[in-house]
């Protein structure tokens, strides 16, 4: 059996599966995977698509384990008859863009419903504090020029923002997210109200279309998609990989304050796939 442990985040958890049922496919094996939590906001909506995730961690002491560095080790044909244990992200493209056709018909199919629209993926919760990655993230004006390479008739935006409006600090205070950030981590509560303003300015000029949808709902929303754009979110990194897109604008730096770290998921060479700055 092949094993995945789940962090949070459904875009790194679709990683997780993803890799899980690969390893799983190569040695002729079942998969599952393990969430984070008894009440972990993800199971349901990867249920949904048809993953297999369980509540409880089964005892795997005897496992033999593998992480993001020895992935490729364990298709390795002594592992055929070991119970398998990942535990990690496996964010590399290389992974996944040669069986694609594969992974895509694994999932449900969505209705290609907007041919000539333009979606963005502007994510917020926590993005919006973490002070690490606050001032190289790409400004209003710069989302504006990569919206320009597109030729669409309508611009969606797919947000966990709550409300699209000018917010104050009070109001942000009051907002909850999926994750949290500690306050040490955090910019101040005035940067992050700024910042998200200065988009809702910024978008005015394209008279966008905001609703309100589960995490399910944004996810299948976005893969009916013919043109797609997004910064380094992991679940619209999916979204695309998954439809069936003309034209891909994602962020070429990714997440440039990882240096070294940083993931190569920008640089995956699809056909209609773009990197903006």
């Amino acid at each position: 059996m092949i094993y995945v442990r789940l962090t949070n985040g459904f875009g790194n958890n679709l990683f997780q599966c993803n890799a899980a049922r690969l390893l799983a496919m190569h040695h002729k094996v079942d998969y599952c995977a393990i969430a984070p939590t008894k009440d972990y906001y993800g199971t349901e909506p990867l249920r949904s698509l048809g993953i297999n995730v369980v509540g409880e961690s089964p005892i795997l002491s005897n496992a033999h384990r593998v992480v993001d560095t020895n992935y490729i080790d364990a298709f390795n044909k002594k592992y055929k008859s070991s119970d398998i244990l990942l535990i990690g992200y496996f964010e590399d493209y290389r992974y996944y863009h040669k069986t694609r056709n594969k992974i895509k018909s694994w999932y449900p199919e969505v209705e290609e419903t907007n041919q000539k629209d333009l979606v963005v993926h502007f994510r917020t919760g926590d993005r919006l504090f973490f002070k690490n990655e606050f001032h190289l993230r790409p400004r209003a004006d710069r989302y504006a020029e990569a919206i320009s390479q597109f030729d669409f008739e309508n611009l969606h935006i797919v947000t966990d923002m709550p409300v699209w409006e000018h917010i104050t600090v009070e109001d942000l205070r009051a907002m909850k997210f999926h994750s949290s950030v500690p306050k040490e981590q955090s910019v101040s509560l005035e940067e992050s109200v700024d910042f998200f303003n200065s988009f809702v300015d910024g978008f005015q000029q394209f008279n966008p279309i905001i609703q309100n949808r589960s995490l399910i709902e944004d996810f299948n929303f976005m893969r009916g998609f013919k043109n797609i754009l997004f910064e380094h979110g992991t679940m619209s990194w999916w979204a695309a990989f998954l439809g069936d897109p003309k034209k891909v604008g994602v962020y070429g730096p990714w997440r440039s304050w990882k240096g070294k770290s940083n993931k190569n998921l920008s640089q995956i060479p699809l056909d209609g796939w773009f990197k903006w700055k």
